[in-house]
């Protein structure tokens, strides 16, 4: 950049002009919030005067200066070549004469580099400047506020295409038909049309949405927690808030009713170009209702979605819809993007075509170990994925017990970048991938483990895991089935025990097969408590749960948990006899999730103390070498576990053994499950989140991660930031 100072950057509203200085180095400073001289505000105001008091505005906002560079993102109708201000119902109402903004500024700060854009280009602007959203084909961002408008942007070429006009996305002034308590409904626009989207979705629409409903059901109204917080003289905005955080199905109706037209809006829009790889909201109603826009608006879409796809692939719309947290797309920022592109046309600026500059070499941030072990956050190239290959931006992603060993030196895996388990989203499918349902926008689980080639691993081998921003998965996962798009997605970060929970289940299936009265759990990592959680669901009503617990620190934290085993006991000085005393004489099943140096030790205090009782032992924890024990002559456990890879055979292949005193024993083990047990997991987790959410104890940015894992590495205890860490999530498109 070659101004001295940074840039001050506008943007200008229908309700609010906010000014502050911005430069890409030191980023956005103070924000001076200040009312907009709208018609919303001066409504006996002619148009020349609210004209002449918002550039007044505009032009004591910018600081002197012998070089100053100013950017405005501009909510209006503007023709996107030149600047020219076509109309803005909320700034000005029904008037459309054309006004050359640009040169009305220069007239009267003709010392000022100016630079004009669309508010809804500007927040576009910054919405893509993402990273993890470099490799999507087209972006759409819609602004719901005062009034509605969107803007889609070809990633691929940088073109923000509009029409003769230089317009695009006007789409709150397409018309739409609304609904209201039963019956129809007609509001007029601000623009002076009856019938707009922006008559019924907009701020000044839906409070006016509001106001009907209040007369229409005038007992409901008085009932609902929204009609009691607005008699008691709370604003609507923050009403209607607090009371669709409360459950109050006449909010919920009031606000089903205003996305409407804008679910029909994004509907048409996916329906006529597929290559939507996202559709961003912002603005004050939507950002402001955050999680309950974005529920509105599924609802909608999955009541009524795309013909066919909806049926074939219900996740697909839906998984593409974005709304905005606060800061997302800044217009403020938006407008410093532009302006500073604008003064560098090599930069990706757009240009009086509507397009952008070429778009540089695409980067991508992953979590990557050097060769002492040790991690770093380092930029990476980012692949365009080829033929039967997805390139996919992981949401969530889990660290297991497996990273940890492979962390301390003691398993040697050769992956750079780690993690096997969580959630991702395709960004971009290669040519040839086959399945219908493997978009851009679909959410997915990976199975780590392929059946029958042991070239993909995930996160292991050479394979790289999803502690990154964007992951190639290659084609022989894509085709072997391994890329599972979820029909619902766990909440929050509960995507990372989706993994960890499906080795619960596939040993849940192959133990319960053998009627067991007791199940005993030896590991209180995340497998273990899982196991213990799921018992009476997937065992039966009347399993009995033990639970074994390798330190101190983790037999606290199961007393505090609201979900723990009937017994828990501890490991430190456990005996065969005390343990036999606890067990009793109902037929065992035994699940051993411990890390690989304790298996075998918890492997032979339960046989020692199982003798005489019919048992059923699965092996979830790795072996160290040599994989056998003195209680089991002549069998290779190693090759046991072997034996049942991601979910093959079924039913799984169990050892029936004898023991060095004479009992008989079933054993077996697993690496790696099925693509349903994946899938039964996820839906496990949606349907009680409650009873799981408390095993995530840590969630944590790319950043965050890495100083996290590094202290993991050294082995001394679980303890991070002051409490035991169960299950680490790390969000990979999280801010760091």
């Amino acid at each position: 950049m070659s101004t001295e100072g940074p840039i001050t950057v506008l943007d200008v509203g229908g309700t609010h002009v906010r000014h502050a200085p911005w430069s890409p180095r030191e980023g956005l400073g103070e924000v001076v919030d200040t009312p907009s001289p709208s018609l919303l505000r001066h409504p006996g105001a002619s148009v020349e005067e609210l004209k002449a008091r918002l550039l007044t505005a505009i032009c004591d906002a910018v600081p002197p200066g012998p070089s100053t560079v100013a950017g405005v993102s501009f909510g209006a109708a503007l023709d996107q070549r030149t600047g020219t201000v076509y109309g803005s119902a909320p700034l000005f109402g029904a008037d459309t004469a054309p006004l050359d903004l640009p040169a009305a500024l220069r007239e009267r700060r003709p010392e000022v580099e100016w630079h004009v854009v669309n508010d809804v280009t500007a927040a576009l602007l910054h919405f893509v400047s993402a990273p993890h959203r470099a490799a999507l084909r087209k972006v759409l961002l819609m602004t719901v506020s005062s009034g509605i408008a969107c803007r889609t942007v070809d990633q691929r070429t940088g073109t923000i295409a509009t029409d003769v006009c230089g317009l695009q996305g006007e789409v709150g002034h397409l018309p739409a038909v609304a609904e209201l308590a039963g019956h129809p409904i007609e509001l007029t626009c601000d623009c002076g049309t009856a019938g707009h989207v922006a008559a019924y979705a907009s701020g000044p629409g839906l409070r006016r949405m509001a106001d009907v409903l209040r007369e229409r059901a005038a007992d409901r109204w008085a009932a609902s927690e929204l009609g009691r917080r607005m008699a008691s003289g709370t604003g609507f905005e923050t009403a209607l808030a607090a009371a669709l955080d409360a459950g109050d199905p006449l909010a919920a109706e009031l606000l089903d009713a205003a996305t409407a037209p804008v679910a029909d809006v994004l509907r048409t829009a996916v329906c006529l170009d597929p290559e939507l790889d996202e559709l961003g909201l912002t603005g004050g109603v939507a950002t402001g209702l955050g999680r309950h826009y974005e529920a509105s608006l599924h609802r909608h879409l999955r009541r009524q979605g795309l013909y066919l796809t909806g049926d074939r692939a219900p996740g697909w719309l839906t998984g593409r819809i974005t709304v905005c947290a606060p800061g997302e797309a800044n217009g403020l920022i938006g407008a410093g993007i532009a302006a500073l592109r604008a003064r560098n046309p090599g930069s990706g600026a757009p240009r009086r075509d509507g397009a952008l500059a070429a778009p540089r070499v695409r980067r991508h941030h992953a979590i990557v170990r050097d060769a002492s072990g040790l991690l770093h956050l380092s930029p990476r190239p980012t692949p365009w994925p080829g033929p039967g290959e997805l390139l996919v931006a992981p949401v969530v992603a889990g660290v297991c017990g497996t990273d940890l060993q492979m962390l301390r030196g003691l398993r040697h895996d050769a992956a750079p970048v780690l993690g096997h388990e969580g959630v991702a989203r395709i960004v971009a499918a290669g040519p040839g991938v086959r399945d219908p349902r493997l978009v851009p926008g679909t959410e997915v689980v990976v199975n780590p483990t392929h059946p029958t080639d042991p070239s993909f691993l995930l996160g292991h081998n050479t394979t790289d895991g999803l502690l990154q921003e964007r992951a190639l998965l290659p084609a022989t996962a894509v085709d072997g089935g391994l890329v599972l798009p979820l029909p619902d997605v766990p909440p929050g970060v509960l995507g990372a025990l989706i993994e960890p929970l499906a080795v619960v289940r596939y040993a849940s299936l192959a133990l319960a097969e053998h009627r067991p009265g007791t199940l005993l759990v030896f590991g209180d990592g995340t497998v273990g408590h899982l196991a213990v959680r799921t018992a009476r669901r997937w065992y039966g009503p009347g399993i009995r749960t033990v639970h074994v617990h390798h330190t101190q620190e983790g037999l606290e934290w199961s007393r505090r948990a609201r979900h723990s085993a009937d017994v828990r006991l501890g490991r430190s000085g456990l005996t065969a006899r005390r343990l036999a005393e606890v067990l009793g004489d109902d037929p065992l099943a035994v699940l051993i999730a411990t890390p690989a140096p304790a298996t075998l030790p918890c492997l032979e205090l339960a046989l020692d103390a199982a003798r005489g009782v019919d048992t059923v032992v699965d092996l979830v924890g790795g072996l160290t070498r040599p994989p056998t024990t003195t209680r089991l002559p002549g069998v290779d456990l190693a090759a046991l576990r072997a034996a049942n890879q991601a979910g093959q055979p079924q039913p799984p292949h169990v050892g029936r053994l004898g023991t060095a005193s004479g009992d008989k024993v079933r054993v077996l083990g697993h690496r790696g499950v099925a693509g349903e047990h994946l899938l039964e997991a996820a839906a496990e987790l949606c349907r009680a989140p409650d009873r799981y959410r408390d095993l995530v104890t840590h969630v944590v940015s790319l950043a965050g991660a890495v100083p996290v894992l590094n202290r993991l590495a050294e082995p001394r205890d679980r303890i991070v930031s002051g409490r035991r860490l169960v299950k680490l999530a790390v969000r990979p498109q999280e801010p760091s």
